[in-house]
This record gives C-alpha cells, structure tokens and sequence, in this order.
C-alpha cells in the first residue's frame, strides 16, 4: 500500500475531540472538524448504555462525526492519537517501551478497519518504569526534526501534566510528568486559596509577581509558600490577580528547578498563555540562554501533523 494523497487526522484527547483532512505532502489542513467530547465524556456515554461493546461505541462515534467531513477521499485512513488507544477509549493498546527513536520507529500502532474504505490507525504511547504518556509521544516525534535529537537535551511539552522528555542519541530516553497545571487548578479553585487569587490579564505587577514566584519555588519548592499568598492576603491586602500569577510561578518554577544549571539544550513547545508563561519561567531561570529553544506556538499544532504522517509512512 502506498501513502495515501491525504489522510484524516484524529486528536481525541480527554476533553476534545478534533478531526482534520490533511494534504499528506504539505500537512496542509484542507477541513477540520471539532466537538468537545473527548474520550472520558464518550466513555461515560457508553457506560450507561447496555447495547454494543465499547470498541464498537466508540467507533460508531468516530465514524459518525466524519459526515461532517466533506473533502473528497477515495480510501479513508485516520491516523489517531491520544486517549483513543487508553483504556477509557476505543481500543487499548500497550505502552512502547522507551527509549523510542526520535522519529517514531518502534513506536507500537495498530490497524483497524471499521468499515469499507475506512481504517484506524491508532498509536500506542510510550512508557518507562514509572511513568507513562499518551499523545505526546506523537507529537515528540514530530519536533524530532526541529531538535538537535543527535546531541543531548530535554523536551519540554508544558500542560495540565507537563511531560519533559530527555533525547540523546536520536532516541528519547527518559520521561518525566510534573501535575503543575492539574495541581494549579486544584489549588486555585479547590484550596484554601481560592479566595486569595483571582485570574486576569498579565499587567506588569503580575508579570513581576510571577518571575518573583518562578524563582521562589526554583530555590525552596512550593508547599511552604502557598499558605503565605493567604497570608499577605489576610495581612497586606496584596491585589487578588498578581497573587494568582505568583502563584502560577511557584509552581512551573518549581517544575524547572532542576535546569538551572543543565548543560545540554532545553527545548520548549506549547502554545496560548502558557507558551508565554513557561517561556518568561526559563527565560529568567536558565544561565545559558544559547542552550534554550523556543518553538512558535504553532509549532506544536504542526508536530502533531508531522508525528503522525511518520506514523502513517512507516504502517504502509
């Protein structure tokens, strides 16, 4: 089978779901598609029903949200990553163990074919002995050819679980996952705290405020600071929104403090707010500003394409 002249690309995360046709040569995006059911609100719709398999709800889902796909296509080949291949989605398939190579060859995909004309091809993630991810992976894979894989580095993909992947060699070799964004949100919203912070628009206090938080929590952590933000809450009356990027910076600055003195390139792709937050956080953390590289935020989107059409190239 050779490559096909376009392909369906499938982002089926936790919370969203999203489908583009794409133009295999150029990764041009010629439609996209998206809802926001994700696979923990699909799994759930499948649990309190009684009348097929999940495999097949999950597929009747998919193959349902493509008639809203008008671009002509002889023979459809969606190429899907994320929680599709967890657990909760259609189909589970076991994590790759790492080191994988940095351009996606043994990475585990599988094949399946829903209907005529009509296949999956689904990716596997990628596991250490302690840590997983899903859907990263992919789009590692993608960066490979912005990053100097050959030498050594890390690879930062910041999120509600950041995932910093070490490369040397060509392969990635290591991974570790930090709960900052999950850990943020708990604990402005959840916390004792929720009433001492107040998002907003980044002015200058804010900004300030959080560089002060990036390298509090890069020298000393964070849990022995967050009762202070109620504190000077309390005490001084400190301005809600400047206490919540603090806060932010406590956080990623405690997530990034094992960099300050890394000698190999550090590499950074995300895109909104958070591109430009954990870019302020390394930007002022990091000694060696030869060593860092940040990616345009459409960087990301892209890599994901590129990932994929690797993936695709590799099954045919």
């Amino acid at each position: 089978m050779s490559v096909p002249e376009k392909f369906i690309s499938c982002d089926w995360g936790t919370s969203n779901f999203r489908l583009r046709v794409i133009k295999t040569d150029t990764l041009d995006v010629l439609e996209e598609f998206q809802t926001n059911k994700g696979v923990k609100k699909v799994y759930r719709e499948y649990l309190e029903q009684k009348k097929v398999d999940q495999g097949r709800y999950f597929s009747n889902y998919l193959v349902e949200q493509l008639s809203n796909i008008s671009t002509s296509i002889d023979d459809k080949v969606i190429v899907a990553s994320g929680m599709i291949s967890s657990s909760i989605g259609m189909k589970e398939l076991g994590y790759s163990q790492m080191p994988f190579d940095a351009f996606g060859e043994n990475l585990f995909s599988k094949r399946l074919s829903l209907a005529r004309n009509l296949s999956v091809l689904m990716v596997s993630g990628a596991r250490t002995q302690d840590d997983v991810m899903r859907g990263e992976e992919v789009q590692a894979v993608g960066l490979s050819t912005l990053l100097p894989v050959q030498k050594e580095g890390v690879l930062i993909l910041p999120g509600t679980h950041s995932k910093h992947l070490s490369f040397k060699d060509s392969k990635y070799t290591e991974l570790n996952t930090f709960m900052t964004g999950e850990m943020f949100d708990i604990i402005s919203n959840q916390s004792i705290l929720r009433n001492s912070v107040t998002p907003g628009e980044m002015n200058e206090a804010a900004k300030a405020h959080f560089i002060q938080g990036v390298r509090v929590g890069a020298e000393e952590g964070y849990t022995n600071q967050l009762f202070k933000i109620r504190a000077h809450d309390l005490i001084s009356n400190v301005d809600k929104t400047t206490a919540y990027y603090y806060l932010s910076g406590l956080l990623i600055g405690d997530e990034l403090s094992y960099l300050k003195d890394y000698d190999s390139s550090i590499c950074m792709a995300a895109s909104g707010k958070i591109n430009e937050l954990y870019q302020l956080a390394l930007n002022d953390l990091i000694e060696k500003k030869d060593n860092l590289i940040v990616f345009e935020e459409d960087v990301i989107e892209k890599a994901l394409l590129i990932g994929q059409r690797k993936i695709l190239e590799q099954y045919v």
